[in-house]
């Protein structure tokens, strides 16, 4: 897998990788998730995307912007354990900071869907991501899936079988150490009809390295990253970004462009 270079440049371009899977087994107990799936055959033909900014993590006392050198801590335990730490979304957040900056055409007034107010989704679909979606309320929080604690999902329940699912995660990193590589990914559990998670494992994209002269500047980054939805349990997967690296960094996470393409 290629690695992107950083040496003291604020590189803001594009890389793609391929997808990688473990294999991670939890199984659970049951929510309750609308989901279409093979009944939804008859809207597969238009593609459209979402976007958001709705980090659950964002300062409220500075109007939800992150401040220098300020951010979402990956410490040296995460470093350790080798953690994917996955991103919550808030409504609140969306409610404060997903806001139209445009008047033509005129935006709706509909919440909850993202910085378009569902304009541009794909056809058949409500929504591509869910604000209220709380993982401790449906499964065990000293469970081991990786998103225990959070908050909000990628919305997949409206999507058909044969839909790919894009990504652009947009977030700063600030490295704390030199010669540090960041490893961005959808964190990602498939789940059966029953709502049991069967599969969770990391979506990622190229690695980007951090080497002499980057310490304590802030990097931004927006990077793609590609599934692929044929089966119910992708129709009824979890998933959030995230991301590991192999020293202590500080992320700010800034942007999710929610795209299906078809």
């Amino acid at each position: 897998m290629p690695i992107r270079t950083i040496t003291g440049v604020n590189d803001g371009s594009n890389p793609f990788g391929d997808e990688s899977q473990g294999t991670l087994t939890n199984n659970n107990s049951i929510s309750t998730i609308k989901r279409k799936g093979e009944d939804s055959l008859i809207n597969k033909g238009k593609s459209g995307y979402s976007h958001t900014g709705a980090f659950a993590d964002k300062p409220i006392s500075n109007n939800f912007v992150w401040e220098a050198g300020a951010g979402i801590n990956y410490t040296a335990d995460d470093v350790e354990n080798v953690l994917y730490k996955v991103f919550s979304l808030s409504r609140s957040v969306h409610e404060a900071v997903d806001n139209p900056y445009w008047s033509t055409p005129q935006p709706n007034n509909d919440l909850g869907v993202g910085l378009f107010r569902g304009a541009n989704l794909p056809e058949g679909v409500d929504t591509l991501v869910d604000y209220d979606y709380v993982y401790n309320d449906n499964y065990d929080a000293n469970g081991s899936t990786g998103f225990e604690g959070s908050t909000g999902r990628i919305d997949l329940s409206d999507c058909v079988y044969g839909d790919q699912l894009r990504v652009r995660f947009d977030f700063n990193v600030i490295p704390q150490i030199a010669n540090t590589t960041v490893e961005p990914a959808l964190w990602y559990s498939n789940r059966n009809e029953s709502d049991e998670i069967t599969f969770t494992f990391p979506l990622t994209t190229s690695p980007i390295f951090y080497g002499g002269g980057t310490v304590g500047k802030t990097y931004l980054n927006r990077v793609d990253i590609s599934a692929w939805i044929t089966s119910n349990e992708d129709v009824n997967a979890l998933t959030l970004p995230a991301i590991k690296a192999d020293n202590p960094v500080i992320i700010q996470p800034l942007g999710l462009l929610i795209t299906i393409l078809r």
